[in-house]
C-alpha cells in the first residue's frame, strides 16, 4: 500500500475515523466528511467538506483528489429514519454509491446484515438475500452496483458496530453501562441475534483484505452471535454493574418504523481464510475498549 492514494469517504465517522488511525504505512490518505474539518487531521493529507448527494460534485471532487483506491464508510444507518425518509436514505446508501462505483477507481464498500430477512442466521455470504427494509434495500442495491461496475471492488458486510470515535453516538455498551450505574431500569430486547463488532478491528480488516487485493463479497464481524440480551449481560458482568434493572422484551413491543431481521448473525470465515484475520469476541472487544477509555 506505501505510495497508493487512499480517499476514505465518510472519514469522521465511527469506522472512518477508525481506518484513519489504523492506515498502512506510507500510504497517502485523503478524506470526504460532511463536518467542516477532518476530526483527525493529522492523519489525512488533505480533506474536503462535500454532501455525497450532490453528485456532480462528488464526481469532480473524486477525480481531482485521483485515488487509487476508494473506501466508502458513508451512510445513513439510522434504520428508523430511512424508513421516515426513503428518498434521503436512498440518495445516501444507494445513488451516492452508484455515483462513485461508476468513476472506475476500485471501491471498497461497507454494508450490512440487514440484506438478510433474518429468518436462518447466521449467514454466510453465498445465502439467500432478502431485505425487509428502506435500509437494507438500498444497502443490497449498493452492493450490486459496485460488485457489478469493477472487478477489482470490494463489499464487506458488518454488523453491531461499536468501538472509540470523537463525537460517535452513544453506543450499546455505553448505553448499558451508563444507564445502571446512574440506577436507570432498561429494556432489551430478547429475540435479536447478531454479532457484536469492534470498528478497529473492523478497520483492520479492511486494510488486511486491500493489502491482500481481495475483491467481491466478505463478511466481517465478530465471532459471538449472541442476543441483544446477552451482550448487555456480558456488559453488566464485565462492569459489576446490576443486572436486575433490565426488564426484557420482545422487538415488537418497541413500535419502530423498520422491521428488523431478528435471528441475524454473520459467518466471517472466508474472511480470516483470505486475509487471516480474527475478530475479537465480546469480553476481549470490552477489555480493548477499557483500555483505551
Amino acid at each position: 500500500m506505501r505510495g497508493k492514494r487512499i480517499l476514505v469517504i465518510g472519514c469522521n465517522g465511527l469506522l472512518g475515523q477508525n481506518l484513519l488511525q489504523t492506515a498502512p504505512d506510507g500510504a497517502d490518505i485523503f478524506g470526504i466528511g460532511s463536518g467542516e474539518t477532518a476530526i483527525i487531521a493529522d492523519k489525512v493529507r488533505e480533506y474536503r467538506r462535500l454532501d455525497i448527494t450532490q453528485f456532480e460534485s462528488l464526481q469532480q471532487t473524486v477525480r481531482r483528489l485521483a485515488p487509487d483506491l476508494i473506501v466508502n464508510a458513508a451512510a445513513m444507518t439510522h434504520v428508523d429514519q430511512c424508513e421516515e425518509k426513503p428518498q434521503l436514505c436512498q440518495a445516501v446508501n444507494c445513488d451516492a454509491v452508484k455515483t462513485l462505483a461508476g468513476l472506475g477507481i476500485p471501491l471498497v464498500h461497507i454494508s450490512t446484515d440487514y440484506v438478510f430477512d433474518g429468518q436462518a442466521g447466521p449467514y454466510r455470504e453465498e445465502d439467500e438475500v432478502a431485505p425487509l427494509s428502506v435500509y437494507g434495500r438500498t444497502k443490497l442495491a449498493s452492493e450490486i452496483a459496485v460488485l457489478s461496475a469493477h472487478p477489482k471492488n470490494l463489499v464487506v458486510r458488518t454488523m453491531l458496530l461499536w468501538g472509540k470515535g470523537r463525537g460517535a453516538k452513544t453506543q450499546f455498551p455505553e448505553f448499558i453501562r451508563g444507564s445502571l450505574q446512574a440506577g436507570k431500569r432498561i429494556r432489551i430486547v430478547t429475540d435479536q441475534l447478531g454479532n457484536p463488532t469492534l470498528a478497529i478491528d473492523l478497520a483492520l480488516a479492511l486494510w488486511a483484505l486491500t493489502g491482500r487485493e481481495c475483491s467481491g463479497l466478505y463478511h466481517g464481524a465478530g465471532p459471538d452471535c449472541i442476543s441483544r440480551l446477552a451482550w448487555a449481560e456480558a456488559i453488566t458482568g464485565f462492569y459489576a454493574l446490576d443486572k436486575g434493572l433490565i426488564d426484557t422484551c420482545l422487538t415488537a413491543e418497541l413500535g419502530q418504523s423498520a422491521r428488523r431481521p431478528l435471528q441475524s448473525g454473520l459467518i466471517s470465515e472466508k474472511l480470516y481464510r483470505d486475509c487471516g484475520f480474527r475478530f475479537r469476541g465480546v469480553q476481549d472487544q470490552l477489555l480493548w475498549f477499557q483500555s483505551h477509555s
